[in-house]
């Protein structure tokens, strides 16, 4: 039986490598392993910013990771690894990656949207199926809670109907297919914690476009 503990700063190398491993078509790790490892040192260090992670046997076999604010978060990254992020930037450019990172930026700054996210979670294959992901989900959830967040966004592709499911089981609700990426289509979910503060209907259809 695997357990669910929040991630500490020494746990950013084992997260990143499962981020590059079960997420390797995401934009983040296209940027490399250094980017990635630097990104969520970042992340775990930021008042911002928390991971949890799933042990089974004392193996890391799943992580899950949020944001409370991404323009805060960038603006630490730039200050704390202003090197790593040039890197970034000259290897998006070089890949032709470079417009892929300015629209997953517009994206993820989107005043339109809940400024909290569910960025990242993944699994290894054994693991899924058996409950483990949907435990990162609302530890996740529940540390927005504590910090008083009223909603979470969180992205996956359209095609991921397995994640959506995961998603609407755990409190989100669709709210729109958004063309993040030209040609590229996304689910974007929201999940309303503070029910004092729930999202119009009017600002939800605001939201979808």
């Amino acid at each position: 039986m695997a357990t669910v503990r929040r991630a500490l700063q020494s746990d950013r190398g084992a997260i990143a490598c499962l981020h590059r491993e079960q997420i390797p078509w995401g934009l983040l790790s296209n940027l490399g392993p250094e980017f990635v490892d630097a990104f969520y040192a970042v992340l775990l260090r930021s008042t911002v910013g928390f991971g949890f992670v799933a042990e089974q046997n004392g193996r890391p076999v799943g992580f899950a990771s949020g944001v409370v604010n991404w323009r805060r978060l960038y603006f630490e990254f730039l200050l704390r690894r202003s090197r790593i992020a040039l890197r970034g930037a000259w290897m998006s450019l070089r890949q032709a990656r470079f417009e892929r990172v300015l629209e997953t930026s517009r994206y993820a700054a989107d005043r339109d949207l809940p400024a909290a996210e569910l960025v990242a979670i993944g699994v290894t294959p054994e693991m899924r199926g058996t409950g483990v992901a949907a435990a990162l989900v609302n530890e996740v959830l529940n540390e927005f809670r504590s910090r008083g967040v009223p909603a979470v966004r969180v992205t996956t592709s359209a095609e991921n109907e397995r994640a959506g499911a995961l998603y609407e089981r755990s409190g989100f609700r669709m709210l729109a297919r958004r063309e993040i990426h030209p040609g590229h289509f996304a689910s974007v979910y929201v999940a309303t914690l503070d029910q004092q503060d729930r999202l119009g209907t009017a600002n939800l259809d605001r939201i979808g476009g």
